[in-house]
């Protein structure tokens, strides 16, 4: 037998027994089930040993609940205002006990309010209290105001203090305020992502005169 040939036969002989072996072996899964995947998920795996993935969903979150040393803390401090931030860009104040003399300083007056923020459509809410010059009208009231990003309000307004505030909390302020300046106002913003906005203008809030 011509000799190139029985070598040409041996070649495809071995060639064929390393294909049946090679079919017969198991084989390492090539599917890279380690790699995490990206949700949403909506194609099913074409890996047998992947498990199916379930997504990450936002837990429901609600306003906490105050401890009993939260109120017993803030018990004996007259709140005045509630101020209530809902979902749909709503503000609103609800006025509890109007603002009243200090004890240590007649003079001075006592502004004691909660935010109420039962929202989580921002990152950031903030909440102004300001007072009017004398003469400011509720057109000028009315009328857009400088924007307020820029941190830069109107000039008739005097702003006596502000809060920021994470979504769905409830925070108790109490500060001192001249009872001289006369009716209190509120402005609620929303911030996040992107720059603040108005949801809302509240007031006013009386206060006794000297």
């Amino acid at each position: 037998m011509n000799h190139n040939l029985i070598m040409t036969r041996g070649i495809a002989l071995i060639m064929v027994m390393l294909v049946v072996t090679g079919c017969a072996t198991p084989q390492a899964d090539s599917c890279p089930t380690a790699i995490p995947q990206s949700c949403p998920t909506i194609a099913s795996q074409s890996c047998p040993t992947a498990e199916s993935q379930a997504c990450p969903t936002a837990a429901a979150q609600t306003v906490p609940e105050m401890s009993a040393w939260r109120w017993g803390y803030t018990g004996g401090i007259p709140l005045n205002v509630i101020i209530t931030i809902e979902p749909g860009d709503k503000c609103s104040m609800e006025i509890i006990y109007p603002i009243a003399g200090s004890y240590f300083n007649p003079l001075w007056n006592q502004l004691s309010y909660d935010i109420v923020v039962n929202d989580q459509s921002y990152e950031n809410y903030v909440i102004f209290v300001y007072s009017v010059d004398p003469g400011t009208t509720q057109a000028q009231m009315d009328a857009p105001g400088p924007d307020p990003s820029l941190g830069s309000p109107p000039s008739w307004m005097n702003i006596i203090t502000g809060d920021v505030i994470y979504p769905m909390t409830r925070t108790f302020h109490t500060s001192a305020i001249d009872i001289s300046e006369g009716p209190l106002y509120f402005t609620c913003l929303a911030q996040g992502p992107g720059k603040l906005k108005i949801i809302g203008d509240l007031g006013p809030l009386n206060v006794p005169t000297k």
